[in-house]
């Protein structure tokens, strides 16, 4: 299985490593008012299936594994 490609867009790639970050400690929800907030940015055309949807899902459960194996620490 290859790996999603991230952005060469440097800030677009740190906007969805951040948020994936965040939405990986705060829950769906947070994402769900991110798009409520951002549906009329571009930049955060990845959360609609945009062309990083698929980068943004794998940071996510990424960064949803690593919180977990810390707690578990």
């Amino acid at each position: 299985m290859d790996l999603p490609k991230p952005p060469e867009d440097h800030d677009l790639k740190n906007i969805i490593d951040k948020l994936a970050q965040f939405v990986a400690r705060n829950g769906p929800e947070f994402e769900h008012m991110t798009k409520q907030k951002q549906k009329d940015n571009p930049k955060f055309s990845f959360l609609f299936g945009g062309e990083f949807f698929n980068y943004y899902q794998y940071k996510v459960t990424t960064e949803q594994a690593v919180a977990k194996n810390n707690n578990n620490k």
